[in-house]
């Protein structure tokens, strides 16, 4: 091949693109789980109206956890995914945006395997952001957890009796379902 031939960049086994879109089918699943979880435990309308109105994940948990009394230590986390998932769909992982406005790094949504601790990664702006299997495996696990937690919280609140608990179905009846087609199965 001669010096001036193009040859073709080097790409990766998964496109950043697909990756950063696999975060996101995630978290829409989520957000409606969250849903179906808030319709499941009776709140009231207006917070079923704010809940299916938010968008923000990480938030939407938050409400829906202080609803139930629980804390909501996956905020930050969350948080961090959702600027992980934007940085690999619209930047390819090139890191250009801080977790603040005069911040110089961003905090990725998975733990340095390297250093082998429960601290989330931080990378300074201009870096190239990567995901290992180790790393999608973790943050599937980290879906996984927060969906249980979700679930058993649904049915196992002492206000409830069992005849009042109503199965989380995904029922048609809800319009908001038919946006969230989860299709992980690149991830």
């Amino acid at each position: 091949m001669g010096a001036t031939e193009w040859r073709p960049a080097a790409r990766s086994a998964v496109p950043n693109k697909v990756l950063g879109n696999g975060l996101r089918e995630l978290d829409r699943f989520l957000s409606v789980l969250i849903d179906e979880v808030a319709a499941t435990i009776d709140v009231d309308e207006e917070l079923l109206v704010l809940l299916r109105t938010r968008r923000n994940t990480a938030n939407k948990l938050r409400t829906l956890r202080a609803t139930l009394g629980y804390a909501s230590p996956d905020h930050s986390r969350l948080r961090a995914l959702g600027r992980s998932r934007d940085c690999l769909f619209h930047c390819g992982g090139l890191v250009r945006r801080a977790d603040s406005r005069t911040g110089s790094s961003m905090t990725m949504g998975w733990p340095s395997r390297s250093t082998k601790t429960a601290t989330l990664q931080t990378l300074p702006l201009g870096s190239r952001m990567s995901l290992d299997r180790g790393d999608i495996a973790d943050i599937c696990r980290f879906y996984d957890r927060i969906a249980d937690e979700l679930l058993a919280a649904s049915y196992t609140r002492p206000d409830r009796t069992a005849a009042s608990r109503k199965s989380v179905a995904f029922l048609h009846e809800y319009a908001h379902i038919g946006v969230a087609i989860v299709a992980c199965d690149g991830l």
